[in-house]
């Protein structure tokens, strides 16, 4: 996959005004058709791109799918793997949520992958995620940081702003072990393979945002959680842990695979029907 590619059936791509900057918003889809709607939050190292599957297979389901790219990552302008703070990161985002959802003509599902799942939780945290939306987390990083670090080490992190890189330090074969894939990864010049040291900083400020806020801007929502049988990337029972603090209610969903990345595994499929399935439930409610 290289920049300018055209991605997949039924995809667009429009510039998304952000102040002086100007995010890549994609869409699958008729924009003025009604259709269900799903708002995607891409993960640490993915962008909307990875989505060249998912987005024309939920479209034969009747979805139509809308990913922002990350400032700094994907098509989107910035430098490559970096964030100056977390709520820019957030704001970008709920300005997206904010538009899809004036012209939606149903509740619209809103999906967090991995490192999207806990921006996903901040967004909800902070109110930034419409009331009648539901939330799907897939194979979530919930609570990771807390996870690796002690409370010293999660202090030192949070005041290191610094812009030097680090590489991430997460194989290829962790989110897929099927060959096609791992060339498409392997020919991504998109995917994000370092981060800054005020990147990893956000992290942590972005976990903070949930896991001191409470349950309550979750009882009242709809929560679903998709999850491999077996993760190598995230810690499931950190995750599981910070989920059962936050919304004990949410509905899981596990799935066959071993990997992280659901839509570049023989689970997509399922993957796929149950989340267009949601999308049903969501609008009936």
């Amino acid at each position: 996959m290289r920049e300018g590619d055209v991605l997949s059936r039924g995809h667009s791509c429009r510039a998304f005004s952000r102040g002086a900057d100007s995010l890549a918003l994609h869409t699958w889809g008729d924009t003025s058709a009604e259709l269900s709607d799903v708002f995607y939050v891409h993960g640490l190292q993915s962008h909307a791109g990875w989505l060249f599957e998912t987005g024309p297979a939920l479209l034969d389901r009747g979805v139509r799918l809308t990913a922002l790219d990350r400032r700094g990552s994907g098509r989107s302008p910035g430098r490559r793997g970096h964030l100056d703070d977390a709520a820019a990161l957030l704001d970008d985002y709920a300005a997206a949520l904010a538009a899809l959802a004036d012209t939606a003509t149903a509740p619209i599902t809103v999906v967090g992958q991995s490192f999207g799942g806990s921006v996903l939780a901040a967004l909800v945290a902070t109110g930034r995620v419409p009331e009648s939306a539901a939330v799907v987390l897939c194979a979530p990083a919930l609570g990771q940081q807390r996870a690796r670090m002690d409370a010293a080490a999660l202090d030192i992190r949070r005041l290191h702003k610094g812009s030097g890189y680090t590489v991430v330090r997460i194989e290829d074969e962790q989110y897929t072990d099927v060959p096609e894939y791992l060339r498409v990864m392997a020919n991504d010049g998109l995917m994000v393979r370092s981060l800054t040291d005020s990147f990893r900083s956000v992290m942590v400020e972005i976990e903070d945002l949930y896991v001191t806020g409470g349950a309550g801007p979750w009882s009242d929502r709809d929560v679903f959680v998709a999850l491999p049988a077996a993760d190598s990337i995230i810690d499931q029972a950190a995750s599981l842990a910070v989920l059962e603090d936050l919304a004990p209610h949410a509905r899981l969903r596990e799935f066959p695979t071993t990997s992280h990345f659901l839509e570049f595994t023989p689970a997509r499929t399922g993957y796929w029907d149950w989340l267009a399935g949601l999308t049903v439930v969501v609008a009936a409610c």
